[in-house]
């Protein structure tokens, strides 16, 4: 019986999408399989034995969020290495030899307090200064938006802005959480930036409770 590795396809699609969109990356496209091998030899393998199986967990894999930030965080480790490598082969710098930090990614739960339900339709945006912070990966949304799907989690991962960022021991952003029948809040989230080599780390953010506004009955949350 057949049998294939799934990371393979996951982490494949992952590095295609980071060297395909960044045009400063070309120097080091030919090295596209060094750095697939570096990130498969930090991951768990994951076997499946049928077409049908590789399109279902291929799928489910790439929207488990902790699992695609690790295979990203390493993904960016590599491509580091690699440009740095090439940089003293050649005795030239590249600009990403610069990019030395990293931030952590957030993971957090929000519930409706008093039945503990999940809350769809909220918004949850990640708030660096007065607009919202930039994140590593253009396809996640900030603000996040709460599904029954979600279970009540949301995550970021934001990016590390050197110009404003740089020489701090922490950065401090907000969460806000909007929904239109709970009342507004906001907490506050500090993180430590961290180095290629120690990246990979999260940041769990306590669970946070919502209030219903004067007058909303909670029965909604059950339908």
């Amino acid at each position: 019986m057949e049998y294939f590795n799934l990371m393979e396809l996951v982490v494949r699609d992952t590095v295609d999408e980071i060297l395909g969109r960044d045009e400063s990356l070309k120097s080091i496209k030919f090295q596209r399989n060094d750095i697939i091998a570096y990130v498969l030899n930090r991951i768990a393998p994951r076997y499946v034995t049928s077409e049908r199986g590789i399109i279902h967990t291929r799928i489910e894999s790439r929207f488990k969020f902790q699992e695609h930030s690790d295979i990203l965080f390493l993904a960016y480790e590599a491509i580091d290495l690699f440009l740095k490598r090439r940089g003293s082969e050649t005795g030239t710098a590249h600009p990403a030899d610069t990019r030395t930090n990293l931030l952590p990614y957030l993971i957090g739960e929000v519930l409706e307090e008093s039945t503990l339900s999940i809350i769809p339709g909220l918004k949850v945006t990640l708030m660096y200064g007065d607009s919202p912070a930039r994140l590593m990966e253009e396809g996640w949304k900030n603000p996040y938006e709460i599904t029954k799907a979600t279970r009540g989690y949301y995550h970021f991962w934001p990016e590390f802005d050197g110009s404003v960022m740089s020489g701090r021991d922490m950065v401090e952003f907000r969460i806000v959480f909007l929904h239109e029948k709970f009342q507004e809040r906001t907490i506050s989230v500090s993180v430590k930036p961290a180095t290629s080599s120690e990246s990979g780390k999260a940041v769990s953010v306590p669970l946070v409770l919502l209030k219903l506004k004067e007058g909303i009955d909670a029965d909604f949350l059950c339908s």
